[in-house]
């Protein structure tokens, strides 16, 4: 008796040291292919070669959980982006300054270092770089998911702004350094999404006392999902310590599954601020888009984005361009798809760009639509590549 008492104790023992025992995932994507982009150059020239991320940037990441019992969780998560044509890390060179000295540090896991904790009932705080519910949305609801060439955030938000006003970088501010979110469970098909850090820039990263730097980022989020329809909203701020001067983004967003094809819309309004002055750019994206299933292996997409930008500050940075984004992927297996994608931009003006984000022979070789001065052209990309998830 006394021993199968002891053989229970040992084995209710073991079940509850197994039971919070954490568990450490591997994961990431290699992407790259073969890409022409024109009018890269002010003589109008093309720009040819392999590049990196074309459906999907390349990344290496790792991720963790540990079952705390009672319906709570912990866990982690750190990722990396890669450039598979070269097998270089695609990593941000961040600053920070105490007033007197600046130092300079390079963020291997830019794109995501975070610890969490998760609770059933009551939801998920995480602490550290993740993304904002606007970038979120931004992805969720493109039908080419952000592909590098063609996807929506590349043909919307490359923005020239004034002199005085925040980087295209720092407005879009995708990712919030030292930052601290919350995301509610999900009650009767509805989400709630908070997030407060630093912008994720090139530089000045840590706030310090009397620096007017643009790098704080507000973002709210608010989502409801009711059996093929899904539809958010969020709301965006960056802005300097100092508050003088603010960029804020509003957003809605809507897809609905009809099986044959599903269809997106995006609207992001950006208002930004200029310290000392009037408002100094009103920027306003608009798409439409959808993705169809044409086989079990072969799916399609295709979105179409307007972007306004009125600066009333300079005109000569004022302009309304349109830009197209088309792909054709077809799955090899669960894991490996090929694809092939299209980017088409007409620009009335200098105020968008397409694809700035490409990554053609590494992360300093953005691609630029300027034809000669100030005048911007029509530019076209294309692109054939391989995609392997794991």
């Amino acid at each position: 008796m006394k021993k199968s008492l002891f053989a229970i104790a040992a084995v209710t023992a073991f079940a509850g040291a197994a039971q919070a025992q954490s568990s450490v995932t591997a994961y990431g994507i290699a992407d790259a292919g073969m890409a022409t982009v024109t009018n890269t150059t002010t003589a109008g020239g093309a720009t040819t070669g392999v590049q990196s991320g074309g459906l999907a940037s390349p990344r290496l990441g790792f991720k963790g959980v540990e079952d705390l019992g009672g319906g709570l969780k912990a866990g982690f998560v750190l990722e990396a982006e890669l450039l598979t044509a070269n097998g270089a890390a695609n990593a941000t060179q961040v600053s920070s300054s105490n007033g007197s000295a600046t130092t300079q540090t390079t963020g291997f896991f830019n794109r995501a270092s975070f610890l969490s904790l998760a609770d059933a009932k009551l939801g998920e705080v995480k602490i550290g770089l993740s993304n904002t519910a606007t970038y979120d949305n931004q992805v969720k609801f493109d039908p080419l998911k952000a592909a590098n060439l063609g996807g929506y955030l590349n043909e919307s938000t490359t923005v020239r702004t004034s002199t005085a006003g925040p980087t295209s970088t720092q407005q879009a501010a995708n990712r919030g350094n030292n930052a601290i979110s919350y995301t509610s469970p999900v009650f009767m098909g509805v989400q709630a999404r908070f997030l407060t850090g630093e912008v994720q820039g090139a530089t000045g990263q840590n706030l310090y006392a009397g620096v007017n730097s643009y790098l704080r980022v507000t973002d709210y989020g608010l989502s409801y999902t009711w059996n093929a329809l899904e539809v958010a909203g969020t709301m965006r701020t960056t802005s300097g310590t100092g508050g003088a001067g603010a960029t804020a983004t509003s957003g809605l967003y809507g897809s609905y599954d009809l099986k044959m094809v599903k269809p997106y819309l995006i609207y992001n309004n950006t208002a930004n601020k200029v310290p000392g002055t009037a408002q100094g750019m009103n920027y306003i994206s608009k798409m439409f888009g959808a993705e169809a299933p044409i086989t079990p292996t072969i799916t399609v997409a295709a979105q179409y984005t307007q972007n306004i930008n009125g600066n009333v500050q300079t005109g000569a940075l004022s302009g309304t361009t349109s830009a197209q984004g088309l792909m054709a992927k077809y799955a090899l297996s669960k894991r490996t798809s090929l694809y092939a994608l299209g980017a088409f931009s007409q620009n009335g003006g200098a105020g968008a760009y397409l694809a700035s984000t490409s990554k053609f022979t590494g992360a300093n070789a953005p691609v630029i639509t300027t034809s000669s001065g100030s005048n911007y052209a029509n530019q076209a990309g294309y692109m054939l590549g391989l995609n392997h998830t794991f």
